[in-house]
């Protein structure tokens, strides 16, 4: 079982408990990014995940010591009980531990001690993203959340709500972000890192932003077509609605194809394109006869939007 995979049975255990549950939470006094904390009110707890019991998450959750009232390590069920010193250093410290099985079941195999007295940063460096970004806790390759993708969030909603070109007062005046020198900083940023989505402009010496214009389906299937490989464009040139063809007739009518050549070694031209378009739903192969393909009706549809015309 995955880290990631522990998310949502903690989540859902916590939430019958009245807590909110918050994945990969950083907190800048600490420097540390706790895999979930929960809220319940006033008070603040911490999960910190691994897919065994080991001293390296022992010591990842003690950090939280100071800074939240209950703290817990979660581990996937395993029939095996932990040796008995780990269980006292658990009890010591008032560490609770959370079993997780394999079918999303919580069960508690040690509850946590309340600590009375915490400091607020780790409740301080909580926000609604937290709860609204499709993130869980436990999630590696950069999925977590950073002060830098909440900026950016509010920016590229204010854009795409405006759908106009604003200046870098305009979007300051809307959104708040985490630089120290935020027009200098948010421009660089929009301009060299944003660009998939946002576009600039210089007018009158001023800079302009904008979200990207987003395509309509129209647009949007016939970009994906032209950025179709080769061999499946010509594929799908070479196939009918109207009846079934061969491997072979189909590489007959290929640009440049032999018929001859196309007889003897016809799996090596059209195999590998066809799986890739019936995978696609835009070409089907023929229940009864053997080896026969022919368009899709959604190929169909396809082709006539990239192609310009009647197939």
């Amino acid at each position: 079982m995955r880290e990631e995979d522990m998310y949502e049975p903690i989540k859902a255990w916590m939430g019958e408990r009245g807590f909110t549950a918050y994945p990969e939470v950083e907190c800048k006094h600490l420097g540390g990014r706790a895999d979930i904390v929960v809220t319940n009110g006033q008070l603040v707890g911490v999960v910190e995940m691994k897919q065994s019991l080991t001293l390296d998450l022992i010591e990842q959750a003690l950090r939280w010591r100071g800074f939240a009232h209950y703290i817990w390590i979660a581990i996937p069920y395993q029939p095996k009980s932990y040796k008995k010193f780990v269980s006292m250093v658990l009890r010591d410290y008032g560490i609770g531990v959370l079993t997780i099985s394999k079918f999303g079941s919580v069960w508690p195999a040690h509850m946590p001690k309340l600590a009375r007295r915490t400091l607020p940063d780790l409740k301080e460096a909580l926000t609604e993203h937290h709860r609204t970004v499709e993130v869980k806790g436990g999630q590696s390759g950069g999925g977590y959340i950073t002060p830098y993708r909440i900026t950016m969030k509010q920016v590229r909603h204010y854009l795409t709500k405006e759908n106009e070109w604003r200046t870098l007062k305009d979007i300051l005046d809307h959104c708040e972000t985490h630089y120290a020198s935020p027009r200098a900083s948010l421009a660089k940023a929009l301009w060299q890192f944003e660009a998939a989505w946002c576009e600039r402009k210089k007018e009158g010496g001023k800079l302009y932003f904008r979200a990207r214009p987003q395509e309509g389906p129209e647009m949007a299937k016939k970009k994906a077509l032209r950025m179709l490989p080769e061999k499946q464009v010509n594929v799908l040139l070479a196939l009918s609605a109207k009846e079934w063809r061969t491997p072979t007739v189909i590489a007959g009518m290929l640009p440049g194809g032999n018929v001859e050549k196309a007889r003897r070694f016809d799996s090596l031209y059209v195999n590998s394109p066809l799986k890739a378009l019936i995978k696609k739903g835009w070409v089907e192969k023929n229940p009864v006869g053997r080896g026969q393909y022919r368009l899709t009706e959604a190929g169909q549809a396809w082709m006539k939007d990239g192609a310009g015309g009647e197939l």
